[in-house]
């Protein structure tokens, strides 16, 4: 049976970026020996500015776009774009989720599926690895990152880096998550919904890896969509009922 790898784009008025970002995943699939087949899911969550159609317009590789009439938030486009692959995808497939704006590099792409194929469940690309940079995030957004880190690992160990979405999953994890929690798996409805997830993977991942990622916040060409402090009073609110066990609710 032949094994692929999706890669799941969450976008919201990135028009702009997915043109570079897409052209240089075509560039790595030409140069990765024994690349898996890729198929790319875009799901434009509400946007003006046509990134529906530059998804479509992407030469080289097969991209689907999934199309929010109105925009929902990051944790509706995760939930439209899972469930679409997890509908299509065979068991032994590769899900991979990054971000629209072209700062997470495809590079790491490779090295991930093969810890996936080595025999980790989830692999994250991670800013807290030996090797990994970031370029052009101010002072204030690398210190709440340090911050949420180091606060997430202590409550829950397991990962070093629990909110960046550049991850790998094996689909059959993700397919235990939704037959577990129902249609509580993704249930978030901003950026928590990518530290949610992960602790709610935690939970049945037998091996979850990183791998270091340089964070290329300098070639971001769109508005930050993420609202500092309303996501950490949300990622805070979310600990805590996580911690006590409670799967429900935003």
């Amino acid at each position: 049976m032949t094994r692929h790898v999706w890669l799941l784009l969450p976008a919201y008025e990135e028009a702009r970026s997915l043109d570079p970002l897409l052209t240089d995943v075509r560039s790595l699939l030409a140069e990765w020996p024994d690349a898996w087949p890729l198929r790319v899911v875009v799901v434009d969550d509400g946007s003006t500015d046509g990134t529906a159609e530059a998804a479509r317009a992407a030469e080289g590789l097969e991209v689907e776009v999934l199309v929010h009439p109105e925009n929902q938030g990051l944790g509706a486009a995760m939930r439209t774009g899972m469930e679409h692959v997890l509908a299509e995808a065979g068991p032994s497939d590769v899900l991979v989720t990054m971000d629209a704006d072209h700062t997470h590099p495809p590079d790491r792409i490779p090295a991930m599926v093969e810890r996936i194929d080595a025999g980790a469940d989830l692999v994250i690309a991670s800013r807290f690895q030996p090797g990994a940079a970031v370029h052009g995030l101010d002072r204030t957004r690398v210190l709440t990152s340090l911050l949420a880190s180091w606060l997430l690992r202590v409550v829950f160990p397991g990962a070093r880096d629990y909110t960046c979405g550049y991850r790998a999953y094996r689909v059959s994890l993700l397919r235990w998550g939704r037959e577990r929690y129902g249609h509580e798996f993704l249930n978030q409805a901003g950026f928590s919904v990518m530290v949610d997830l992960l602790l709610k993977l935690r939970r049945r991942a037998r091996r979850i890896e990183e791998v270091p990622l340089t964070l290329r916040y300098d070639r971001k060409v769109s508005t930050s969509k993420m609202k500092v402090l309303q996501t950490a009073g949300t990622t805070l609110a979310l600990m805590a009922r996580r911690f006590r066990g409670d799967p429900r609710g935003p």
